[in-house]
């Protein structure tokens, strides 16, 4: 953990509010913001009526022992789980009830295996996120049947059901706007925990007046549920889930608004403010003081946006910040995960002028000479490396950056040559081995004075020596590993791309493809596939996959949608990728199979 003084936060705030205007954080923020307020607002609706049916439930199905596991019988235990899929009910529910549901496209996509008269259990016929969604779906249903022998109003008992309904795709929103991760989390506290435990839990953190309740649900008599235990019951929930999830809703507190909780963020708090974080009551101090204090936010924005603002400060420090980045970085990943536009986005945010950069990206051609230095007929030529690395040292105060695009397409040990030893060795006159002597050295050597100083990055005692400064960054992109050496990679730090799902589905979504879920969802089926089962295929991120909007049939992707971008967008990726990695086997019937995955 690095030592973060004020200085160095408030440093970090001026570059996060030149940050925060770029679309990814505006609509994360947005997003955030918006399914905060609209789960505050649910859990708001629910009458006393309902709410006293809630804890009527409770009270009957806990059997007095707070870790039971006996309302998986709603849900993927329910021996009848085909009573929900039934003709005359399943499709009018559905349009009625679920129309804008998160996971719609998924259970109406399961109606086959759950044929009349089957007696099937969810947990019998699926596993994984398909038995995850279609249990949300039983426990739903069978909630709501309860509800119905409780209340003899018709209306009364549509309207309970379209609020658990917006409930739980709120919550799901939510959960997965803040950190697409958290898609286990919601499945497990969902289906793990009563209705009336979890809102209640959620009501805590939203309207308390101070948090020692949320310490509460870590006592032995804590209702919260987390996973399954050793002995078969569910598990008592951990004290940092605890507190995240408590944290992501008291965002919008109104009177006592807390930061999303994270253990690398209460320590940089702790370490600011030179105070222990050990209770939530504790990181809600800190986290006001720092609110207050750095004030992480537009000017304009107001309310709940400002707390979830200051939040994602802290993401950004976590992925962002220039002093990890910096230096040697490689940006590796799949296929359209992002590498190159961080590059990119990197020169505008920077707004470096020309002379502080160099961008290259690689292909085959490209040579010692490119980078380093060597003749050109009868010119001896500077490479952009080397000419940079002169730049750079001239400049001590001034930041400079070396892009190198598609690392891989090139052996960065014959371009870099002996420069690559001194990557994590920077130039430091009182340092010998910061200096190095080039193939050329010898021959800059022999060169008038003049020329002899051009083609030097440091003359020293009349020798030409090789050098790269502390102020110059490398930073590359690269799909895979085997495309560099150890002793290259060691050089370097490594952030992982990957695909980023929730993007994809705001790219859609802003295009207006009602159902972007389900799409995304096979996307997530397709690169989970190629981990588990393709042969040495990489996987695909979402640059790629947002070129479905391009195959929408009014406002859907349909199956054939589907079918035309795997032939004209997917199917060329995967043929190049086997062709490049010289794989002999079968690809036509790798690639049926691929194929049959990527469909609802």
């Amino acid at each position: 953990m690095q030592d973060f003084s004020k200085e160095k936060i408030e440093s970090l705030v001026v570059s996060w509010k030149n940050h925060n205007k770029n679309q990814f954080w505006l609509k994360k923020q947005t997003a955030i913001s918006k399914y905060l307020g609209e789960i505050k607002r649910c859990l708001a609706s629910f009458d006393e009526a309902e709410n006293e049916f809630l804890q009527t439930l409770y009270i009957n199905l806990s059997d007095g022992n707070l870790r039971s596991c006996k309302i998986l019988s709603l849900g993927e235990k329910f021996a009848h789980a085909e009573y929900f899929f039934m003709d005359q009910f399943f499709d009018s529910n559905i349009s009625a009830f679920y129309y804008d549901f998160a996971f719609k496209d998924r259970i109406v996509g399961k109606k086959e295996l759950f044929p009349k008269n089957a007696v099937k259990s969810v947990d019998s016929v699926l596993s994984g996120e398909d038995k995850n969604i279609v249990s949300l779906y039983v426990f739903i249903e069978n909630i709501v049947k309860n509800f119905n022998s409780y209340s003899q109003e018709r209306t009364a008992r549509d309207i309970f059901k379209q609020k658990l309904v917006n409930f739980y795709d709120e919550l799901y929103r939510l959960l997965t706007a803040v950190d697409s991760a958290l898609a286990i989390d919601f499945f497990d506290v969902a289906l793990h925990n009563q209705p009336f435990v979890l809102m209640e839990f959620l009501k805590s953190a939203i309207n308390a007046d101070n948090f020692y309740l949320i310490d509460s649900y870590l006592s032995d008599d804590g209702m919260l549920n987390l996973g399954l235990a050793e002995d078969g019951d569910f598990a008592q929930i951990s004290r940092e889930k605890l507190y995240l999830l408590a944290s992501i809703f008291a965002q919008c507190n109104d009177e006592f608004p807390t930061l999303i909780y994270r253990d690398e963020t209460a320590q940089i708090l702790s370490l600011l403010y030179d105070e222990k974080v050990e209770i939530f009551e504790e990181f809600y101090e800190v986290s006001s003081r720092f609110i207050a204090e750095f004030t992480p936010y537009p000017q304009d924005v107001v309310g709940a946006a400002r707390i979830v603002y200051s939040s994602l400060f802290f993401e950004y420090v976590k992925n962002y910040k220039s002093e990890e980045v910096a230096k040697n970085t490689i940006f590796y990943g799949a296929i359209g995960t992002g590498k190159t536009r961080r590059l990119r986005s990197l020169i505008t945010e920077k707004k470096l002028a020309t002379k502080n950069f160099r961008y290259v990206c690689l292909h085959e051609g490209f040579e010692y000479c490119d980078f380093i230095d060597g003749f050109y007929g009868e010119s001896f030529i500077n490479g952009e490396f080397k000419a940079l690395c002169k730049e750079a040292l001239k400049d001590p105060k001034g930041e400079y950056y070396f892009l190198i695009d598609n690392a891989g397409a090139a052996s960065l040990d014959k371009i870099l040559g002996e420069a690559a030893v001194l990557l994590d060795r920077r130039y430091d006159e009182n340092d010998e081995l910061s200096l190095i002597r080039t193939k050329n050295s010898h021959i800059i050597d022999s060169f008038e004075e003049g020329e002899k100083a051009r083609a030097s990055v440091v003359l020293k005692d009349g020798r030409s020596y090789f050098a790269v400064p502390k102020n110059l960054y490398v930073l590359c992109t690269l799909n895979e590993y085997k495309c560099v050496s150890p002793s290259i990679a060691k050089a370097f730090r490594w952030i992982r791309c990957e695909c980023d799902y929730g993007a994809l589905e705001d790219y859609l979504r802003d295009r207006e493809i009602v159902n972007a879920s389900a799409v995304v969802a096979v996307c997530k089926a397709l690169n989970k596939f190629i981990a588990d089962e393709a042969k040495g295929l990489g996987a695909i991120g979402h640059g790629v996959f947002m070129g479905l909007a391009r195959y929408q049939s009014g406002a859907q992707i349909m199956q054939e949608g589907l079918n035309g971008f795997f032939a004209e967008v997917l199917e060329p990726i995967f043929r190049c990728d086997y062709a490049n990695k010289s794989i002999d086997f079968a690809i036509s019937k790798e690639l049926v199979e691929i194929k049959d995955i990527f469909k609802f």
